[in-house]
Order: C-alpha cells, then sequence, then structure tokens
C-alpha cells in the first residue's frame, strides 16, 4: 500500500499542469503581434547590413517597443503567453498557422493596391 502512495505521489507531481498566465493574450491578438514582431525583424535585417549605426542604437529594441505600444500589449505578458503556447504544440501550431494566413493575406492586400 506504501509503494501504492509513493508511486501515485510521483505520478502527480509529474503530471503537473502549467496554467495559463493570468496576463495571457488571446490568439487574435497574439497573431498581430507576432507577425508585426517578424516584420520589424525583418526590417530590422535588412537595413542593419546598409547602415550599421542601427545596430549601436539598437534600433530593434525600439522598434519592439512600438509594436508592443501600438498594439497595447505588455512584453511580459506576450514572452509569457508565447512560453505557454510553445509548451502545448497544438495550441502553438495554431497561433503559427493564423499568423502565416495573415502574412499571406496582408501580402495579397499589397500586391492589389
Amino acid at each position: 500500500m506504501r509503494k501504492l502512495f509513493v508511486i501515485l505521489a510521483v505520478f502527480m507531481l509529474s503530471c503537473k499542469h502549467e496554467q495559463k498566465p493570468p496576463n495571457a493574450i488571446p490568439l487574435d491578438k497574439m497573431k498581430v503581434v507576432l507577425w508585426q514582431l517578424m516584420q520589424a525583424d525583418e526590417y530590422y535585417a535588412r537595413a542593419s547590413v546598409i547602415d550599421t549605426t542601427l545596430k549601436l542604437e539598437k534600433k530593434n529594441v525600439q522598434l519592439y517597443k512600438q509594436i508592443f505600444a501600438l498594439n497595447k500589449v505588455d512584453r511580459a505578458a506576450f514572452y509569457a503567453t508565447l512560453t505557454y503556447l510553445q509548451k502545448r504544440p497544438i495550441e502553438f501550431k495554431e497561433l503559427m498557422d493564423s499568423t502565416y494566413a495573415l502574412s499571406k493575406r496582408e501580402k495579397m492586400r499589397l500586391n492589389i493596391h
């Protein structure tokens, strides 16, 4: 009986599920912020090749701050939500797929105009 209790206790402790962060960002908002951060990274990568002073000024950090402010998202809440989703492959795949779909829609919209 004692062994069963110890095994059950170990099993219960190992199956501990991490709860969603209290300040979790909804998936619809996450995909927009994530897509904008990806765009900022792409811009920074291309621009810093041409203008090396951007690296010294840490322009990428400034861009991230602007994106968080524009979307009214707390940086810590964004990264907490992202970390939570990365531990759940199905939900993380849904985020990445919806972000990809958003990028395709935006590219199509820009090609039309």
